[in-house]
């Protein structure tokens, strides 16, 4: 389940070419990828140009310059940094595609322990209106939120645990925001610094996933970071892909993390 807030005005563009590294490779009969998708208004302006929110069921398409996956809804402009439409999409994907195992993944800028994915239009607040929202200017999925949202979606599903929640997004490896995860998850990615605006490699990710879908959480949070940067769809284009892989990488991070060692970890700290 791939959560992709692009009505962003940097990050439009860098969220929708993931969205095409998910086509190149797309769904299966045991693996099932879906999206929602928010756009931003006034910046890029190809791949439909559409402004509102759609859901899509991924499907295999080597046009990465047109989205070729189903449309499942086009939801209007919605807003996506609002727990409520955090966890319609998530009931929706759980109950229309039900799997054994699930993955969320959350897209957009990270800000770390308050959270993020924050989300402009509609100006607009969530059930959360904290004064941290006068700093960002603009609604976001605070922590605590997020915490709330999966709990109650896991109760709305019958999930035990999702396997993986992982955020392709800046800052998001904090105590903090492991230990509002850990109930809900059993491992979780994240970047501790800002990562580059390529994000994941979901092309090489998913041909991973397609190819062994008997893999469990530990084994694909692996394999999510061992690809990061490296394998990314741009950065193989490029003419001199291990230079640039290189030179991301002096400051990018990436750590697949076992929640359940998170409540140990916190007693050695308060210790």
């Amino acid at each position: 389940m791939f959560y992709i807030n692009a009505d962003d005005n940097t990050l439009e563009l860098d969220l929708l070419i993931d969205l095409q590294e998910a086509e190149l490779i797309g769904s299966t009969d045991q693996v099932h990828v879906v999206a929602q998708v928010d756009r931003f208004l006034g910046s890029f302006d190809g791949m439909g140009d559409f402004t509102s929110t759609k859901r899509y069921y991924i499907t295999q398409d080597d046009d990465v310059n047109v989205i070729g996956s189903e449309v499942a809804a086009d939801l209007g402009e919605v807003n996506m940094g609002d727990g409520e439409t955090l966890f319609d999409f998530i009931t929706w994907a759980v109950t229309t595609y039900p799997a054994r195992k699930t993955m969320l993944v959350l897209s957009d800028h990270g800000i770390g322990w308050p959270g993020g994915f924050g989300d402009p239009d509609p100006d607009v607040l969530g059930a959360h209106d904290i004064f941290l929202r006068q700093g960002f200017g603009q609604d976001n999925l605070w922590l605590m939120e997020i915490d709330e949202t999966l709990e109650q979606a896991r109760a709305a599903t019958g999930i035990d645990q999702f396997d993986i929640v992982g955020f392709d997004a800046c800052l998001m490896a904090q105590l903090e925001v492991f230990t509002a995860v850990a109930p809900h998850a059993r491992y979780s990615v994240a970047s501790e610094e800002v990562e580059p605006g390529l994000g994941w490699a979901y092309a090489a990710i998913l041909n991973q996933l397609i190819q062994n879908p008997e893999m469990d959480g530990a084994e694909l949070s692996r394999v999510v970071v061992e690809n990061y940067i490296d394998q990314d769809l741009r950065v193989l284009a490029d003419a001199n892909p291990e230079e640039v892989a290189a030179q991301l990488f002096e400051s990018a991070t990436l750590t697949a993390v076992d929640l359940s060692q998170i409540d140990a970890l916190n007693a050695t700290l308060n210790d």
